[in-house]
């Protein structure tokens, strides 16, 4: 699934108000929502423990250090979560593989712009 976000370092969430990053949680949620409903093979809720490699990509005009990388998906696996794509984050639900690509050049030929994809298999 690609979600059309730039997920955002730690230092920005850490900087946020709690009710800014709520809101951040349930804009991730609703872009979530919508992408299981449009996409066949993630359409069903997972309901009972399971366990999934998660594959997320961020494509970026600048890199961040891995850390804040990491830290800043935090909200985006909160409304996964919530919204029952993946059961749990922790390491015994979920083998997570977070990356990012520098895409600076010719942003506007490049389909996957600013955008985040997201892998569950």
């Amino acid at each position: 699934m690609i979600l059309p976000i730039t997920i955002k370092s730690r230092n920005v969430l850490d900087r946020l108000h709690w009710s800014k990053k709520s809101m951040l949680k349930k804009e991730y949620a609703l872009l979530i929502r919508n992408q299981m409903k449009l996409k066949k093979h993630y359409s069903d809720p997972v309901k009972e423990p399971k366990f999934f490699t998660l594959e997320i990509v961020s494509y970026r005009k600048r890199l961040l250090d891995y850390d804040n990388l990491v830290g800043g998906v935090k909200q985006l696996l909160d409304a996964m979560i919530d919204e029952q794509f993946i059961w749990d984050d922790s390491p015994r639900w979920i083998d997570l593989r977070v990356k990012q690509v520098l895409n600076r050049e010719r942003p506007k030929l490049v389909k996957h712009h600013n955008n985040t994809w997201i892998a569950r298999y």
